[in-house]
């Protein structure tokens, strides 16, 4: 290896390094305020606190449909859904703002919220 490639090497690996303890920091900077909602038709049927401490489990059952809803360890999953396509299940954990997990069988949606979040997004969120 020849020095220029060292130092090269070295420029990457240090932006490498400041871009990922970017992102930790956005993270954390996204934390505050924020909600797990819980959605069935678009109507709010449960709202939680979301943090890293948060440890809920919400199990929804209407009409024979079926979901559960784990948050755990700053993470939200759908668990368990009774739908033939298995898609929210197989979805992966959501953990930011504006995240969002779909049932589309049953109608049945989880979404990270901050209050952060302008009131146009609120809005538009509510419209659909």
């Amino acid at each position: 290896m020849k020095k220029n490639d060292i130092i090269l090497f070295g420029i990457i690996l240090i932006l490498s390094l400041a871009s990922f303890g970017g992102i930790k920091w956005f993270q954390s900077q996204n934390e505050a305020g924020m909600q797990v909602i819980i959605k069935d038709n678009g109507v709010v049927i449960k709202t939680y606190p979301f943090d890293e401490k948060t440890n809920e489990t919400f199990e929804f059952e209407e009409d024979g449909e079926i979901n559960t809803v784990v948050i755990k360890e700053g993470q939200v999953t759908v668990t368990e859904a009774n739908c033939r396509d298995q898609i929210c299940v197989k979805s992966q954990s959501i953990s930011m703002t504006g995240e969002i997990i779909v049932c589309l069988p049953h109608k049945f949606t989880v979404e990270i919220y901050s209050e952060d979040t302008a009131e146009d997004d609120l809005l538009d969120s509510i419209a659909d």
